[in-house]
Formats: C-alpha cells, sequence, structure tokens
C-alpha cells in the first residue's frame, strides 16, 4: 500500500487538537458528538479522536455568508 506523502491533512484529530482547530471548549465537542455533527473514534485502548471529514463536514454545514453579517 502505497501512503500519500503529499497530503499532510490527519484524518484524525486527537481530542485536545480538535478543540483547538476548532476553537471550541470539550464540553461542545462532546454535545457535537452527542449529537451525531462529529464522528468520535477509539484509536487503542484509551485514546481517541475526532474525523477530520466530519469536522470539515461540521464547518462546511455552519459557514455563514458574508451577506448575512452585514
Amino acid at each position: 500500500m502505497k501512503v500519500n506523502t503529499s497530503n499532510p491533512t490527519p484524518i484524525i484529530y486527537r481530542i485536545n487538537d480538535a478543540i483547538r482547530q476548532m476553537g471550541i471548549s470539550r464540553g461542545t465537542l462532546y454535545k457535537l458528538v452527542k449529537s451525531g455533527d462529529l464522528t468520535l473514534v477509539k484509536i487503542g485502548e484509551r485514546a481517541s479522536g475526532i474525523t477530520a471529514e466530519s469536522i470539515i463536514r461540521h464547518l462546511e454545514k455552519n459557514r455563514v455568508s458574508l451577506s448575512k453579517c452585514v
């Protein structure tokens, strides 16, 4: 299997990284997981992460157009 090294974007963000990337609290992140807006995956026995795909999907869904801000 060939690994694509030209795309450094992670597939999964660890919880603290997802919180930092999104600018939200841990509680808000888990509320988004509970509502199904973000996808939580287990990474081993004790670690969890959020899929980059679900973060992108959430941000796209909540995008505000410039005309709505003015």
